[in-house]
């Protein structure tokens, strides 16, 4: 379905849960849910088509006999909100509650059976503009990130702020997922399942926290070109040691000052955006569990789409952006503990002319026929599992392409 405006910019989806419908926010402060029907078009209603006759010049498209069925505008916020940059749904024993986030820091939430707002939640603006949200696995918690890397833990229950840290790169948080599971490798929580929150903070970066604890369990990393090469003792002390989330103690009065480790935050226009590290992860989707294997899928502004295994660096890889003639990745692991773990991604650059012996050049000119690249030639937005009919991935670039991988 196409937007009211061509300048309107989508910045979210999420499924309504048990329905047909998916609920969409975007650039203008505006929420939509959109049911999603197959309903019969006429082909006479077509420019130059012709119901009677089925051999008609106009072509037979997919949008000819289908199409979104209709929207409805959930809801149109105050223009001095922002955008709203989140968007997700659940459903309880009462209601149906959709939650969606604006730019300046506020959670609203709407009752789809209802006209009413069963709770609004605000962002302190010293903490950042929202990037970033995600709803906890028994929805009685949620958690939103900012652009000054900060992660705050809501009770949905009583609608107040429990927890807030800070991450130590201070790096926009640009996706956040939950998982309520125990981590094999974790020897602390005794194989007692623990919420958990992935995160795509840093410079191609992902990791997993507790939440209970506020420390980081797993780190997935990607060195840059720079770094290829560069033997593990020898790398800056920021590449193998883990990120850590620094908590911020929250003030009893709202009128009081929030106050980091290295004294109080600056206030900031909710429209001033702080430039975010170049390449870093923008989509992860992933499954962990005590049984089976253990994954994580990232995307990030580099193009690439890369399978980690939680459990082995010698299973990860790249699935897609790397070049034809270029080298796969490797990964390590870093000793950092027994109860963390932390793998690094060396990405070798494609070999240039004069940095190949002159007895190779001539093969790799004559090589023949080359494979096309299918790869995604803009940042990665979304990453989705598919187990119907079929298991496989969809992947969502910023330039409108959706790829399907089997």
């Amino acid at each position: 379905a196409d937007n009211q405006s061509s300048s309107v910019r989508i910045n979210d989806v999420a499924m309504i849960e048990n329905s047909h419908s998916v609920a969409t926010g975007a650039s203008n402060g505006s929420v939509h849910v959109w049911r999603v029907d197959q309903v019969s078009s006429k082909r006479s209603s077509l420019p130059g088509g012709d119901s009677s006759n089925p051999s008609s010049s106009s072509p037979t498209r997919y949008h000819d006999q289908s199409r979104v069925s209709g929207s409805s505008v959930i809801r149109t916020i105050h223009p001095r909100e922002g955008e709203v940059l989140a968007v997700s749904h659940f459903n309880t024993d009462t209601a149906s509650i959709l939650v969606f986030a604006t730019q300046k820091g506020t959670i609203h939430s709407w009752d789809l059976r209802c006209a009413s707002e069963p709770f609004a939640i605000n962002l302190r603006p010293e903490l950042g503009y929202l990037t970033s949200m995600t709803v906890g696995h028994d929805r009685n918690w949620m958690c939103a990130g900012t652009n000054r890397g900060c992660l705050a833990l809501w009770d949905v229950r009583y609608q107040k702020i429990v927890r807030l840290w800070q991450h130590s790169s201070a790096a926009p948080i640009s996706r956040l997922a939950t998982s309520f599971t125990s981590l094999r490798r974790d020897k602390s929580s005794g194989g007692e399942a623990r919420p958990h929150v992935f995160m795509g903070c840093g410079q191609n970066e992902a990791s997993v926290f507790d939440i209970l604890q506020g420390t980081c369990k797993q780190c997935f990393r990607v060195l840059g070109s720079d770094f290829c090469y560069v033997d593990q003792t020898a790398l800056p002390p920021q590449y193998v040691s883990l990120p850590r989330l620094h908590e911020i103690p929250i003030p009893s009065h709202s009128q009081r000052p929030v106050f980091s480790g290295a004294g109080a935050f600056d206030c900031l226009a909710y429209n001033n955006r702080l430039p975010p590290p170049e390449p870093r992860i923008m989509s992860l989707i992933g499954r962990v569990g005590s049984n089976g294997q253990n994954f994580l899928l990232t995307g990030g502004s580099d193009c690439c789409i890369r399978y980690w295994n939680l459990s082995s660096p010698s299973k990860c890889y790249t699935m897609s952006g790397l070049a034809n003639c270029q080298p796969r990745s490797a990964c390590e692991n870093v000793n950092v503990g027994s109860s963390s773990r932390l793998f690094l991604s060396r990405q070798m650059p494609v070999a240039t002319a004069a940095e190949m012996e002159s007895s190779k050049i001539p093969r790799k000119l004559e090589r023949g026929q080359i494979r096309p690249e299918n790869s995604h030639r803009d940042a990665i937005l979304d990453l989705k599992l598919i187990d119907y009919p079929m298991k496989g991935v969809l992947s969502a670039s910023r330039d409108g392409c959706v790829k399907a991988w089997r």
